[in-house]
C-alpha cells in the first residue's frame, strides 16, 4: 500500500480517518469538496507553479511521459541541477518533492517545500513534519540533504505593477527543526505502516477534540456521540483537560455534565440554556448596549476576496479585498433605506470606486452596526491606508462601529438552539425564522468570493455574469438585513 506524505500528515491528525480512506473509500463519496475548498487547492497549485520562477534552470521531473521514479534518479545523478516534483520511494513510502536544488558549495541537496502560506506552520498541519517525512525517504535513497527549507509567501509584500516573484516569496531555513524531528517522525512512520496493515479499530482520537477540529468520519467512528454533544461547548477544544475528563468518564451528552462549575463565561451560559431548555437573557445588559445607538443606524456588511498570489496592485498575499458592501439604514421614524455596491469591472485601483461610493452612502452621523467588528474595522483601516483622501472618513466610521455579535458572544442572549455558535447564520434562524439564507443561490460567506471571481472572468454583460451579480447582491443584502431584524428583535425584549 503506497503511503504518501499527505497520508502521513493525515495520520498525524487522525489515524482512523486515514485508515477509512484506504480501506473504506466509499465513506468519502458523500463528502465532496466545496467550491471554497477547491479554490484553496487551486491557490496551492498556482503558488507551486509560480515558485518555479525562482529556479529558472529547473527541470520538471513529471514533464515526460516516462517512469517518474527512474527519471528522478537520473536527474539526481546529474548533481548540477534543480528538480521540480522529483519522485522517490522507500518501501511503502512515496514522496514527490516540490524543489530539490543541488548546492555546489555544500556538495549536498537542498530540499524545499513550497507552501501557499505567509509563514511556516507548526500545527495542526506541521510543515516541519511534512519535510521530515520527505527527508527520511530521501536519506533512504542515498540522497544527501544538507539544507531543508520552506518557501512561503511574504505577508509584507505588496504588488506594484508586474509581480516581483523574488520579493513575493520568502525562504525559511528549518534544517535544525527537521533534524530534531527525525526520531519522532521515524517512529510515526513505522507505526503508520502497522496501523494501516491492521484491522479497523473502534473510535478515533478526535473524540478528545472540539467539534471544529474533528475528522469528517467522526460520526461513523463514534456513533454513540450525540450530534450536539460536549464537543459543541464553545471553545472546549482549548480546555483539553476538561474535555478529556468527560470523555474518560463516558460523558458525551451536555445533560450528563456533573461538574458545570468548570465551565467559564459563555460556556456556562451555553450549558445553562441547554439544561433549562430556554434562552438565557440579560435584558438589562442588552438594552444598555443598544439604547445608545444613534440614528440613523447603519447596518454594514462587507464581502471580501483574497488569493495567495496578489492579483491587484497594492494588495498582498491573502489580503482581504472588499469587493462588495450592503448597508441598511434605519431611520428614527422606523423607515428603512437600502444601499449597496458591487465591483463588476476591473480597474487599476480596484477598491477606489467602492470607497468613493461608501463615503456617499454612510451619513455623517449615526451608528454603524456590524457583525464581528474586528473584521470590518480592519478592512476600513486597510482601505484608509490605500486611499489617503478617504482615511479620515474611514477612521471616523470605525469610531462609530457597534458590534452586534457581542450581545451574543458576551452571553447576554444565549439560546440552546445556537448550539454554542455566535455566527449570524446560527443566530438568525432562531430569532428570525422567516428570514432564511437557504432561499438564496449563494448561502455562505466563503461561496461569495468564489462567485465574484467567476463573475469577473466572464464576458461583461453576459447572462451568466448578470445572474451571478444578482445572486451576490441578494446574499450581501440579506447579511445587512439580518442585522436589522436581529436588532429589532432585541429592542423589543
Amino acid at each position: 500500500m503506497r503511503i504518501t506524505k499527505t497520508d502521513y500528515m493525515e495520520y498525524t491528525l487522525c489515524p482512523k480517518n486515514l485508515w477509512l480512506k484506504k480501506h473504506k473509500p466509499a465513506l468519502f463519496e458523500n463528502i465532496p469538496l466545496s467550491d471554497f475548498q477547491q479554490e484553496i487547492i487551486l491557490n496551492g497549485q498556482i503558488v507551486d507553479e509560480a515558485s518555479m520562477i525562482l529556479f529558472p534552470d529547473g527541470e520538471l521531473a513529471t514533464a515526460k511521459n516516462i517512469d517518474q521514479l527512474h527519471y528522478s534518479k537520473q536527474l539526481v545523478a546529474n548533481e548540477n541541477i534543480t528538480i521540480f516534483q522529483a519522485s522517490f520511494e522507500w518501501g511503502n513510502f512515496f514522496v514527490r518533492t516540490d524543489v530539490l536544488h543541488f548546492d555546489q558549495e555544500m556538495e549536498s541537496w537542498s530540499l524545499y517545500e513550497v507552501k501557499a502560506t505567509n509563514s511556516v506552520k507548526k500545527s495542526p498541519y506541521s510543515h516541519i513534519k511534512d519535510l521530515t517525512f520527505q527527508k527520511l525517504v530521501l536519506d533512504a535513497n542515498d540522497i544527501t540533504v544538507g539544507r531543508v527549507g520552506v518557501i512561503h509567501l511574504d505577508g509584507d509584500y505588496r504588488r506594484v505593477g508586474d509581480l516581483d516573484y523574488r520579493a513575493l516569496f520568502q525562504e525559511t531555513d528549518v534544517t535544525a527543526d527537521v533534524l530534531k524531528m527525525e526520531s519522532i517522525v521515524s517512529v510515526e512512520m513505522t507505526d503508520l505502516e502497522k496501523y494501516l496493515d491492521g484491522p479497523e479499530k473502534p473510535g478515533c482520537p478526535c473524540l478528545y477534540k472540539g467539534r471544529s477540529a474533528q475528522c469528517p468520519t467522526f460520526s461513523y467512528s463514534n456513533p454513540f456521540v450525540p450530534d450536539y454533544s460536549v464537543h459543541n461547548i464553545s471553545r472546549i477544544g482549548n480546555s483539553k483537560k476538561t474535555l478529556a475528563d468527560w470523555i474518560n468518564r463516558d460523558i458525551y451528552s451536555i445533560d450528563d455534565i456533573d461538574n458545570p462549575e468548570v465551565l467559564k463565561g459563555y460556556q456556562s451560559f451555553q450549558h445553562l440554556a441547554h439544561i433549562k431548555g430556554q434562552a438565557i437573557i440579560d435584558s438589562k445588559e442588552i438594552l444598555k448596549n443598544i439604547r445608545d445607538l444613534e440614528f440613523p443606524i447603519h447596518f454594514l456588511d462587507y464581502e471580501t476576496y483574497s488569493s495567495a498570489i496578489p492579483e491587484f496592485d497594492r494588495f498582498g498575499p491573502w489580503q482581504q479585498i472588499p469587493f462588495q458592501y450592503s448597508i441598511h439604514v434605519l431611520k428614527e421614524d422606523g423607515s428603512l433605506e437600502h444601499k449597496e455596491y458591487l465591483i463588476t469591472e476591473l480597474s487599476e485601483d480596484i477598491t477606489f470606486g467602492l470607497v468613493e461610493r461608501l463615503s456617499e452612502d454612510i451619513y455623517e452621523r449615526g451608528s454603524v452596526v456590524v457583525w464581528y467588528a474586528p473584521f470590518e474595522k480592519t478592512r476600513n483601516s486597510e482601505l484608509a491606508a490605500l486611499h489617503s483622501e478617504y482615511s479620515d472618513f474611514l477612521y471616523k466610521v470605525n469610531d462609530r462601529i457597534f458590534d452586534l455579535m457581542k450581545i451574543f458572544s458576551d452571553g447576554y442572549y444565549v439560546d440552546p438552539d445556537f448550539h454554542g455558535s455566535n455566527s449570524i447564520k446560527s443566530v438568525l434562524p432562531v430569532l428570525v425564522p422567516d428570514l432564511l439564507y437557504t432561499d438564496l443561490e449563494i448561502q455562505t460567506g466563503s461561496d461569495a468570493p468564489v462567485n465574484w471571481k467567476k463573475m469577473m472572468s466572464l464576458e461583461s454583460g453576459g447572462t451568466e455574469q448578470q445572474v451571478i451579480e444578482e445572486n451576490l447582491l441578494e446574499y450581501c443584502k440579506l447579511d445587512s438585513l439580518a442585522m436589522v431584524r436581529i436588532y429589532e428583535f432585541l429592542k423589543n425584549i
